[in-house]
């Protein structure tokens, strides 16, 4: 019976490392730890003063501490488990750790067995973007035995969320969502609102714990316009969040009807990108907590969709 277990994400597909079309069941996940990133802090001296200046501190990747065991029905089985499990962990995925919520064992009649298999649930809803850092190596003398594999972040040191933020909007599984107790139950709570009519203003709630302030975070703002826009209008159209700075786009006809996307990266109408037209070159930001959102122009929707990021 299983009752923990990992699941990895690699190009759209998911296994889990106790099924999977490579190792099959011969893997079981007896451990799983991921050490906290800590800091990378850069220090200035001071001239003819006791002390230093601290510049900044950064996060710079989180690592993960998987241990498991392995079993075999044949020795010569063994060091062909070991390059499968290279494979299975080549490349970049997420992991997602897996428990069951109730580990209770059936009551069991001796002439009727039943299937003792407990179901998995996301321990947390939270993934991380992860690489194989260390060697794969167990004695392949053995058909059983333990071993240890070391995995890094190699871009965001933060946990994300499996869900998006719209999702919030009509699903209540919230084993999909990190400290679940952070995130009101009532579906209709304001707190899940992500998607507006007819404003030019209003407050959007973010409930992730690092701010959406870096391109490489998942943060798209998605806007449909209301009414026209001329090319030759002064003001152009305006948006901006109140802990970000102002988006200003202008000297391009926008009609109503017309949606302009900020991915955080880039700004599109629709799917041409009008970065020339955004002549401030900024993106939309979230900070945890509530943030008020404002327009010049009559939105006919507008949609945060979004990942939360941990620490």
């Amino acid at each position: 019976m299983i009752a923990h277990d990992v699941e990895i994400v690699k190009n759209g597909v998911t296994y889990r490392i106790s099924d999977n079309p490579l190792t099959y069941n011969h893997l079981r996940v007896l451990d799983y730890n991921v050490v906290g990133s800590g800091y990378k802090r850069n220090y200035s001296p001071l001239d003819g003063i006791d002390g230093r200046f601290h510049n900044y501190a950064k996060e710079e990747y989180k690592k993960v501490e998987l241990r498991l065991r392995y079993e075999v029905p044949k020795i010569a089985y063994a060091s062909h488990l070991k390059s499968d499990i290279q494979t299975l962990f080549y490349g970049r995925f997420y992991l997602r750790e897996l428990a069951t919520p109730d580990n209770t064992i059936k009551f069991e009649n001796m002439f009727e067995p039943l299937n003792q298999e407990f179901e998995l649930d996301y321990v947390d809803g939270r993934q991380l973007y992860v690489g194989l850092v260390s060697e794969v190596s167990f004695d392949t003398t053995k058909t059983a035995g333990e071993f240890t594999l070391t995995f890094e972040t190699t871009e965001l040191p933060f946990f994300e969320s499996i869900g998006y933020s719209t999702d919030l909007e009509s699903d209540n599984d919230l084993e999909k969502w990190s400290v679940p107790d952070r995130i009101a139950l009532n579906e209709n709570d304001k707190s899940r609102q992500m998607t507006f009519y007819n404003t030019s203003s209003g407050s959007v709630y973010y409930n992730g714990d690092v701010a959406l302030t870096q391109f490489n975070q998942f943060n798209v703002v998605e806007i449909e316009l209301a009414e026209d826009v001329k090319a030759d209008d002064k003001d152009g159209f305006t948006f901006y969040m109140d802990k970000g700075n102002i988006s200003v786009i202008k000297d391009v006809d926008l009609k109503a009807g017309d949606k302009i996307i900020f991915d955080n990266k880039h700004t599109y109408r629709g799917n041409l990108n009008i970065d020339l037209y955004n002549k401030t070159l900024e993106q939309p930001v979230l900070y945890p907590g509530w943030n008020r959102f404002k327009a010049n122009r009559l939105m006919k929707k507008i949609v945060f969709r979004h990942k939360l990021y941990y620490r």
